[in-house]
């Protein structure tokens, strides 16, 4: 399985890693404003807010934060449904950014906002060529 290609940038050291690594994640994700983490009785549990395409559209998502950073984080549309037919979602209904066995504990919820920036992007297009998806893919 390839691995994927991080920018240092959205991704933790191990010393941030060890140390509050969540003012470290909260640090990074300074980079997509419209996002903040959510959380309930003192947990975070979530992140949340909106992405805008280059056809001028805008997308909410919820990434829910179960077992991270151990696990994979699901992107969840908000307020919006994928189109039926897009082969890079998973059954649960949540977008496919990553393979789950390439995810690793030193990405971070900035480096999830990203790779769905990325996945909207491809996503727009499918719409309009006829539901091919651009670029490069991994089979499911």
């Amino acid at each position: 399985m390839p691995e994927i290609a991080a920018d240092p940038e959205l991704t933790l050291t191990s010393s941030q890693m060890q140390s509050n690594r969540w003012y470290h994640e909260q640090e990074k994700l300074k980079m997509f404003p419209a996002f903040a983490l959510v959380g309930a009785n003192g947990q975070i549990k979530a992140a949340e807010g909106a992405l805008d395409t280059q056809y001028n559209n805008t997308y909410g998502l919820r990434i829910a934060l179960e077992n991270y950073p151990y696990a994979l984080p699901k992107v969840f549309p908000k307020g919006w449904t994928v189109a039926p037919g897009v082969l890079h979602k998973f059954p649960d209904g949540s977008i496919c950014i990553m393979k789950c066995g390439q995810w690793q504990q030193y990405f971070t919820v900035a480096l999830v906002v990203a790779k769905a920036a990325i996945w909207l992007g491809k996503y727009e297009i499918w719409k309009r060529n006829g539901h091919r998806w651009p670029g490069l893919e991994q089979q499911h």
